[in-house]
């Protein structure tokens, strides 16, 4: 049956999500990347858009009481009532969500009352479903204007709802209703569905499935028809398909109101299945034919005439009847599906002359046969044009050569699951329009040279489960020019040779450049392969490996720098004793399973496939890595990373240091292990953290996962395991290793207990390290007032520096300019012309008037020009010593001077100043006895001379100045 429970346990925290909403009930998905990870059973009814707004909501009991709080712009909702709880519920509580689009609900109530003048304007899906397995039908009852104010309401999806509980015009007054799906709706007779829906004129789609239903009758519509010049109204549907179990009887005209089916789909007897066409259908597109009683071929046929049907599948049919004479009545057909019942025995030999009767048959498939003979072609004096699927399952064990040569515009022949040992040279000749060719799961055991010739189109070859324990022998595939995708298994040749050896150039020729899909597989022998030539793959290739182990001759050919998807499934992947991963240096997703019980083997060197945008490893034994973090350092863009079965002593920031572009990850590990805090600070992109059977130290370093999985809005975290009965457990029920090695507590009840501070002690700690603090500063204001100020402007800037990474050989300025505002004609006209505009280099200097950021504090703005530059300028004037900003700028410059201790500070006086005003300025004038300054000349013929001066000492040192 289809229990919805079926899909493995899930656990969902319920912490908030990026829009900041939390709910008790219900996980909310609001980005494309969540709905890329709602599970496939959530919702399954329902497609997941980026653009909406999706809450599913388990163990629901009371919906409304269980669902408030939910925000109201959600689009899509889907609930899960617990099973066993029958209320009533209204429509008119989902009124709130006036966005609502999509409506699943999975449950049974004791009826559904309306909106009750409330609207859901743009609900247009609604499902009402009970997926209790082997239970009753849900008798609910729904009124006759139940779904009247939902106006926008397309598509309705009933399921185990007895229809005869409900009001018999429960879908009127639904003006868009387009399409109408009733599954299992506990009742015997189809007019009961006839009746209810007879005057929607919006209808296109039905779809039926009723178990119940064992006869087909007239339908009688006495209970609505009181006007007689009400008719039922079926003139828009497009699409009816109709399944049923076993029928029985069928009335004359008892689908007449139908006239056409898209698809009847049940299990009929021959005598049923002959009176079909009395039943008022005119014609039938799909018909689905199964059970136990056998059907000949020409009764089918009969029908298949009489309702125009174009496509037939039949599990019951007896092919001993297959002939052109059976066969004549199904011209019409395009598609045919024939499985023999294992109760029945057909004749050993099928007439395979019934295809040339079919001249509209497009495919064909038949499977079941005791046929020990192939032999479509043999009778044919003309090629059959019009088949290009083919797909038999015969007990033939050999393809003999110009089997299929009459199938002239074949292009899908699928002969998997037989007993085909042997395949002789040009057994396909002639299928020169085939496209995809599917062996699998057969007996062959060799491929020679020609096996596959002819094949000229071929870009599909699926080989996979077969003993090929001979050589395949050299340019077996080399002729398939369009071959892309080739599938290679179980490769065993040659059993006395304890390994196999395959040289890929041998075997393909040059068309291995091409491929754009490679699977190669030994099962469980050793496998070693060898490119044998610099080819140079044209395509993004993923190739899949399997055997014991898998290593490689000539690993460093370029072929493997083609490859972007790698899946390796082997104990040991080896170049040499070297771990092979290395060497696809173009691999975005790499897929390793080996074994916990393999040697080891360095696989550090999986941190030099740099383009890795998805690793997983499966059963690979980190214990053992010398150092097992190292291995994913400098994967920069790597965005999923799956430890499947994996063993590893604990997760900590070392691992995840260089994984910025990490969004998934997914935790499976074997082993008792620790989760440190570290582990996921670095992980600034990660959305959603998987823990699989999470298996705990009841330590305090793993304490900070509670509350962390409780409030970080940004990543989802969710946890598989097996704790309770269904699979799925609270974080309060997740247990812990102690250190006795025996006792199993519950972690959180572990962290409140021995991971806790008593508040009391804290807050005694906090308040008598305020005070400590209040005294200091006050005992610091009192004897350094006057220094403080300076100091922090001092240290801003260093600060600050620092934060941006700056060392003395790289600044953003060459020089920060102190000048009094009055003096800017000076700077423009002189300075700038002679400074930034003579190179190169070129020098880039910083003015408070042009340089400075808009809105900050002008402290701040000094400060951090000041630190970005490697000199600051002073322009000494009569207005600079009268300016308060100016000797601001000095002041920090002098102490910067003094902290870092070179020559970062350039003197210039603008005007000659006498010594007696030069005295008041205390610090200027200690600069002068220890400092060389320069005075602008007011000579015109030396103003080159300042100019070449003043720039050969602005300019950058070069990479030998700072060398030496």
């Amino acid at each position: 049956m289809r229990s919805m429970f079926s899909h493995p346990a899930v656990l969902f925290l319920w912490i908030q999500s990026s829009s900041g909403w939390m709910h008790p009930k219900c996980q909310i998905y609001d980005s494309s990347e969540d709905l890329e990870h709602i599970p496939t059973w959530i919702c399954s009814h329902i497609p997941h858009h980026a653009e909406r707004y999706t809450a599913a909501c388990q163990d629901v009991t009371a919906i409304e009481e269980d669902l408030l709080g939910l925000p109201p712009n959600i689009n899509t909702l889907c609930i899960y009532m617990t099973h066993g709880e029958n209320r009533s519920m209204s429509l008119g509580f989902f009124s709130r969500f006036q966005d609502l689009e999509y409506l699943y609900i999975d449950g049974c109530f004791t009826q559904i009352l309306p909106t009750a003048n409330s609207h859901l304007p743009n609900l247009q899906h609604m499902y009402l479903g009970k997926w209790e397995m082997d239970s009753d039908c849900c008798d609910c009852h729904i009124g006759p204007h139940t779904f009247r104010d939902l106006v926008k309401l397309s598509h309705l999806t009933l399921w185990s709802y007895r229809l005869p509980a409900m009001s018999p015009d429960v879908f009127h007054g639904i003006p868009l209703l387009q399409s109408l799906i009733i599954r299992e709706p506990c009742l015997e007779d189809l007019s009961e569905i006839a009746c209810r829906i007879m005057n929607i004129k919006s209808l296109v789609r039905l779809y039926v499935d009723a178990a119940n239903i064992r006869s087909l009758n007239i339908s009688n519509c006495s209970v609505l028809n009181t006007n007689e010049s009400m008719t039922p109204v079926f003139i828009n549907l497009a699409s009816v398909a109709l399944s049923f179990d076993e029928i029985t009887h069928i009335d004359e005209g008892s689908l007449a109101w139908l006239q056409n089916l898209t698809r009847l789909t049940g299990d009929f007897s021959q005598k049923v299945l002959l009176d079909l066409p009395l039943s008022g259908i005119k014609q039938i597109q799909v018909l689905s034919c199964y059970g136990i009683n056998v059907i000949d071929i020409e009764s089918i046929c009969n029908v298949v005439f009489l309702l125009s049907i174009k496509k037939l599948f039949v599990n019951n049919a007896n092919t001993s009847s297959l002939s052109m004479s059976s066969i004549e009545l199904c011209t019409g057909l395009e598609y045919m599906y024939l499985s023999v019942p294992l109760s029945f025995h057909p004749t050993t030999h099928l007439d395979w002359h019934f295809i040339s009767s079919l001249k509209n048959l497009n495919q064909l498939n038949i499977v079941g046969l005791e046929d020990n003979r192939l032999d479509i072609c043999s009778f044919q004096k003309q090629p059959i044009t019009w088949l290009t699927n083919l797909t038999f399952g015969l007990k033939n064990q050999m393809l003999f050569a110009k089997e299929f040569i009459c199938l002239v515009k074949l292009q899908y022949l699928d002969i998997k699951h037989n007993l085909i040992s042997n395949i002789e040279d040009f057994a396909f000749l002639g299928l020169t329009n085939l496209e995809s060719l599917d062996i699998t799961s057969n007996k062959i055991t060799q491929i020679n040279a020609n096996t596959f010739y002819g094949l000229h189109s071929l870009t599909w070859l699926d080989l996979r489960n077969n003993p090929l324990i001979h050589n395949i022998e050299a340019m077996s595939f080399a002729h398939l020019m369009s071959l892309r995708q080739v599938f290679l298994g179980q490769v065993h040749n040659p059993l006395t040779e304890p390994v196999i050896n395959l040289n890929l150039t041998l075997i393909f020729g040059g068309i291995l450049s091409q491929l754009t899909r490679l699977y190669i597989s030994s099962a469980m022998r050793p496998m070693q392969l060898t490119i044998g030539s610099n080819i140079t793959s044209k395509q993004n290739l993923s190739l899949q490996l399997k055997g014991q182990t898998v290593s490689f001759q000539d690993c460093d050919r370029p072929f493997f720098q083609s490859v972007t998807h790698l899946h390796a499934d082997a104990e040991e992947f080896l170049c040499g004793s070297e771990f092979m991963g290395k060497y696809f240096t173009s691999v975005e997703t790499f897929d390793y399973r080996s074994k916990l019980s393999a040697k080891r083997v360095d696989l550090t060197s999986i941190n030099q496939l740099i383009h890795l945008r998805k690793l997983t490893l499966r059963q690979v034994d980190l214990l053992i890595q010398r150092s097992a973090d190292i291995i994913f350092h400098n994967l920069t863009k790597l965005e999923v990373l799956e430890l499947d079965n994996c063993r590893i002593y604990s997760l900590e920031g070392s691992l995840t240091k260089d994984l910025k572009s990490l969004k998934r990850v997914y935790l499976h590990i074997e082993n008792i292990y620790n989760v440190f805090y570290s582990f996921t600070e670095p992980l600034s992109s990660l959305k959603l953290l998987t823990f699989d059977n999470l298996q705990m130290f009841c330590s305090c370093d793993n304490a900070w996962l509670i509350t962390w999985a409780k409030g970080c809005r940004q990543v989802e975290v969710i946890m598989l395991g097996s704790y309770s009965k269904t699979g799925m457990y609270a974080l309060e029920d997740l247990i812990c290793l102690s250190d006795n090695g025996i006792d199993t507590p519950y972690f959180v009840r572990y962290t409140e207990a021995n991971c806790t501070t008593e508040v009391g002690f804290v807050l005694f700690v906090a308040t008598g390290l305020g005070v400590l603090f209040f005294m200091l500063v006050v005992l610091v204001h009192n004897l350094a007032g006057p220094y403080l100020l300076p100091l922090y402007h001092i240290t801003l800037g260093w600060l600050l520096e620092a934060m941006r990474s700056n060392t003395r050989g790289r600044y953003h300025y060459d020089a920060f300019v102190s000048y009094s505002g009055k003096d800017e004609r000076w700077v423009e006209e002189e300075l700038l012309p002679n400074l930034e505009q003579r190179g190169p280099p070129f020098l880039r200097l910083c003015l408070h008037s042009r340089d400075f950021q808009l809105g900050k504090d002008i402290v701040e703005n000094i400060t951090d020009s000041l630190y970005r530059s490697r000199h600051t300028l002073c322009l000494v004037s009569r207005h600079y010593l009268h300016s308060n900003w100016c000797s601001l700028e000095m002041k920090l410059a002098t102490y910067r001077l003094q902290l870092e201790q070179r020559d970062i500070l350039l003197l210039v006086f603008l005007e000659k100043i006498p010594p007696r005003r030069l005295s008041a300025h205390h610090r200027l004038a200690r600069l002068l006895k220890t400092r060389t300054y320069l005075d602008w000349p007011q000579d015109p013929h030396q103003h080159q001379a300042f100019w070449d001066r003043l720039w050969a000492k602005l300019k950058p040192p070069t990479e030998h100045e700072i060398r030496g």
